[in-house]
């Protein structure tokens, strides 16, 4: 049996969608699991939805990390597919899911679309390794179903992640050179939401400070570089000019030939020339 586990949270609209679009992909041997950490029951009826549904409600915000694993813990599946409750995917999504399970692999991926606010589209391989020692398109949920065994055994999401949650499961599913199996077909189609995590300055600092921390043996040089460089320049934004210069200078030591680099870590000793180049937040443009 396949899981799939959905967390959400205020977005009754987008819930009962995704449900229905699920009718349209059914398959015998999956189930459905809807963790909602809504203030008030999602009014979403599933009497007449043909997977079986486990609807866990929580009441209060525990985050998503925690919402994946209370309803991986709830499957029954052998396998878990974890969705966002705004989350797209073709035809053949699930039915290749399915049929992939019959060589018992630890992780399957298949390849993606990446649809921008504005209509772009770029096809992501997950076959790419190429950013920081894995591909962009693997670590996105719905782009890839792992073995529930393998997913216990690695210890599920890091609760105290709000950002890159699913980037750092990779890094410790990458240790135990797990079994994997790819769809070549761009299967899941992701749009990137223009208000997401990544909007949320202090979110992606403290996650990406308890990373580095966390796996500072094993990350490559270029991640390194990549996430001291963001928490440098968030740090800017944060008007906290010390920790900029710190990270900043952490980043070009893993990378001393990145004048883009060198020149935020000048801008981060220039506090008055910083202030206005760089602001509080950042825009939903």
């Amino acid at each position: 049996m396949i899981s799939i586990i959905v967390p959400t949270i205020n977005r009754g609209a987008q819930l009962l969608q995704l449900v229905e679009e699920l009718e349209k992909v059914y398959q015998e041997r999956v189930e459905l699991v809807v963790v909602d950490d809504s203030a008030q029951p999602a009014q979403v009826d599933f009497a007449n939805c043909r997977y079986p549904v486990e609807y866990l409600f929580r009441g209060k915000k525990l985050g998503v990390s925690s919402a994946r694993n209370m309803g991986a813990q709830a499957s029954k599946g052998e396998y878990l597919i974890f969705l966002d409750d705004d989350d797209h995917f073709t035809d053949c999504w699930l039915g290749d899911f399915v049929q992939s399970t019959g060589t018992c692999p630890d992780l399957v991926c298949c390849n993606m679309k990446r649809v921008e606010p504005n209509g772009a589209e770029s096809f992501v391989d997950c076959k790419d390794f190429g950013f920081g020692g894995r591909g962009n398109g693997i670590v996105i949920p719905g782009a890839w179903m792992i073995k529930k065994e393998v997913y216990n055994r690695v210890g599920g999401y890091d609760e105290r992640l709000s950002y890159s949650e699913n980037t750092e499961l990779y890094i410790r599913v990458d240790k135990m050179g797990v079994e994997r199996n790819f769809i070549p077909k761009a299967n899941f189609l992701y749009y990137p939401s223009p208000t997401g995590g990544s909007k949320n300055l202090q979110n992606m600092v403290d996650s990406l400070t308890i990373i580095l921390d966390k796996h500072r043996d094993t990350l490559s040089g270029h991640v390194k570089h990549l996430y001291h460089q963001i928490i440098g320049v968030n740090q800017m934004r944060f008007r906290n000019f010390s920790q900029a210069r710190y990270h900043l200078w952490k980043s070009i030591q893993f990378k001393p030939t990145k004048m883009a680099t060198w020149a935020r870590f000048s801008l981060a000793c220039m506090p008055f020339l910083a202030k206005h180049l760089y602001s509080e937040t950042v825009t939903h443009d």
